[in-house]
């Protein structure tokens, strides 16, 4: 007879005890699962050349290519992690390479903006239409120049959809991204708490 108070009565049900939403195609512990926000952020890159720069004609400026950077920057992250995606190791150097390309691509977005709006700090009204510095003095802008070489002054493209302006649209896709990393950085977290999984998470990091 089981008993009235066990362990198990006594359980919750909810993400941590019966794998939920955080055990199926989500899981962050999967490969398929980084590879695909890696490839959103690329193709999100690819789409901006292809649609904004080949389409419609639009000249790219300093920041707007070193926001798609950012978006590369993603997808290397991305791609790191899912090498290693159940290693603490390549969380952490995947994790950081996202964080860091998620902030300093927001950075840039903000300061576009602010130039949109005309509200610019001395600082941030600097944008160069031939030259640009990417990080760590990458010379992307000659190894890949249709992609990479600014053409443009900032803010001068003119396009709108929804009376939203490139930069704010722009917000709401990092705030995507920050929201989507996030939410599988705290997945894997809660999965690797998980009696169940303790032993199979120490002979994979064993191996």
């Amino acid at each position: 007879m089981r008993p009235l108070f066990s362990k198990e009565a006594g359980r919750r049900p909810g993400p941590a005890n019966l794998g939920g939403f955080w055990s199926g195609p989500l899981d962050p512990g999967r490969r398929l699962v980084w590879l695909g926000l890696g490839g959103l952020a690329l193709g999100l890159e690819i789409f901006s050349y292809a649609y904004f720069q080949g389409h419609l004609k639009l000249r790219p400026c300093e920041l707007c290519v070193q926001i798609r950077f950012s978006m590369v920057a993603v997808a290397l992250g991305a791609a790191v992690t899912a090498v290693w995606p159940r290693r603490p190791a390549g969380r952490l150097l995947g994790g950081l390479i996202i964080i860091w390309a998620l902030v300093q691509g927001l950075i840039w977005d903000i300061r576009l903006e602010m130039i949109y709006l005309n509200a610019a700090a001395p600082g941030y009204a600097l944008c160069s239409p031939s030259a640009v510095r990417f990080p760590l003095g990458l010379p992307l802008d000659r190894w890949l120049p249709t992609h990479f070489a600014p053409t443009a002054p900032c803010g001068a493209d003119g396009w709108r959809l929804g009376g939203l302006n490139m930069a704010e649209w722009l917000l709401a896709v990092y705030a995507f991204f920050l929201l989507a990393f996030s939410g599988l950085w705290w997945g894997w977290r809660r999965t690797r708490l998980r009696p169940e999984n303790a032993d199979v998470t120490t002979k994979q990091e064993e191996t």
